[in-house]
């Protein structure tokens, strides 16, 4: 009885983890780009009691020896998913859509005042000044992350410049007030070959953890290309793929579990009172 209580309360501190992933989930089903989380479970934990003493007892066994009692359940694994959202048309000349599951913008994140390259889907960026060749603008995402061309660098857009278009090759060219048509740069993306490593870095971008301390190269996990035409969308937006309904069911079916395992904590604690009263 003892062990059915504690199962259920370890279950339901896990189901709990689930119930805030499909929250966040529900919370940015209407962010650009955002990417869903899905909660997964191993089948149980267990604990291992070897109590075979005599090696002579193994002898013809099948199972593995030993006993092996149940905890409760565990979440395996938070994974994200990539799945490509839908595109939304915004004829916007600076909205950007990915059309490729596993590719990302590069931006320069300040955060936390150090300059990191971090990864977004979110491809709806603005014209800002730039602090680093005054007189001059770049391109910058909503929370003031500078996009990064091929070479690594921010952009730099000479002041009134306008009309940007896209060409096949990823290169961004811009008009200027006397008709000059100008190259800005080459959009380059990021692909992740192990997107599983991507750490929620606030707001819509990722960051990688140090490779290298897990035993990867940089080339182990990124490749880069360039932002050709079938790669990348102008004036378009690739929405969340966030499934409203999916979200919703996957919470009441949840939220029913958690129901289950709380009333499995209050029945044995009846039935503890029960055999209490007994024995006094």
């Amino acid at each position: 009885m003892y062990a059915s209580v504690l199962s259920s309360a370890n279950t339901m501190g896990q189901l709990q983890q689930k119930l805030d992933g499909i929250s966040n989930n529900l919370a940015n089903s209407d962010r650009t780009g955002y990417k869903r989380r899905e909660t997964t479970f191993s089948d149980m934990l267990f604990q291992q009691v070897n109590n075979q003493t005599d090696p002579r007892n193994d002898a013809g066994r099948i199972t593995p020896g030993g006993l092996r009692t149940g905890t409760g359940a565990a979440v395996a694994q938070t994974a994200l998913r990539l799945e490509q959202g839908s595109i939304k048309e915004t004829e916007r000349e600076l909205d950007f859509a990915i059309t490729e599951r596993d590719q990302f913008f590069q931006v320069e994140s300040m955060a936390d005042g150090e300059a990191e390259t971090q990864y977004t889907r979110d491809g709806s960026f603005y014209l800002s000044e730039n602090p680093e060749n005054p007189g001059t603008w770049t391109l910058v995402n909503n929370q003031g992350d500078y996009l990064l061309g091929a070479d690594g660098e921010r952009m730099n857009i000479p002041a009134g410049a306008g009309d940007f278009s896209l060409q096949k090759d990823g290169t961004l060219e811009a008009v200027l007030e006397n008709g000059e048509e100008v190259e800005v740069g080459q959009l380059e993306l990021a692909r992740i070959t192990k997107p599983q490593l991507l750490e929620s870095a606030g707001g819509n971008n990722y960051s990688l953890p140090d490779l290298a301390e897990l035993g990867f190269a940089e080339a182990d996990v990124i490749e880069f290309a360039a932002g050709e035409e079938a790669q990348v969308t102008q004036g378009s937006l690739e929405q969340s793929n966030v499934d409203m309904g999916q979200e919703m069911t996957d919470m009441m079916n949840t939220q029913r579990h958690y129901s289950f395992n709380a009333r499995a904590i209050s029945q044995g604690d009846q039935m503890m009172g029960l055999i209490n009263s007994i024995r006094g």
